[in-house]
């Protein structure tokens, strides 16, 4: 009675897809999916690209806005961001940064920017910026230069 028992129950989690969660799904006798969204669909930041910066692109602004274009996020308007930030964004774009990857998208901007620059998220608007660390500030240019 006991192994009945026993192996009917084992037949129910089986046919039942006992095994299956609300983030699995069996598609057939021997594949279970996730039906959960990949970490990139999740955060889309986190989202990893190659990309080789085009050479009609030629200031690190340009190359934000290139890299930002399939991502669903833009570059906050620059009147909503520090007020130091326009003359990051007329910098030359550094050769070494001609091609990016594989890197997370997150990572790209915050290599794009240096590390003077600390990336702002706005995930709400899809936007983001860039701050001035603090420890900076003494060193911040002119924005006429």
């Amino acid at each position: 009675m006991m192994k009945k028992l026993l192996m009917l129950s084992v037949i129910l989690m089986f046919s039942h897809g006992a095994f299956a969660s609300s983030e699995h799904v069996r598609v057939d006798r021997y594949s279970i999916i996730e039906t959960k969204p990949t970490v990139a669909q999740a955060d889309l930041l986190s989202v990893v690209i190659n990309v080789a910066v085009p050479d009609h692109v030629v200031t690190v602004g340009e190359t934000l806005q290139h890299i930002l274009e399939r991502s669903g996020f833009s570059m906050a308007s620059v009147n909503a961001s520090d007020p130091a930030l326009p003359i990051l964004l007329r910098k030359k774009l550094p050769r070494v940064h001609r091609h990016l990857g594989p890197i997370t998208l997150r990572e790209a901007l915050s290599t794009l920017a240096g590390p003077a620059w600390q990336l702002v998220e706005d995930p709400v608007n899809r936007m983001v910026t860039f701050q001035l660390l603090n420890q900076y500030s003494n060193f911040r240019p002119s924005a006429n230069k």
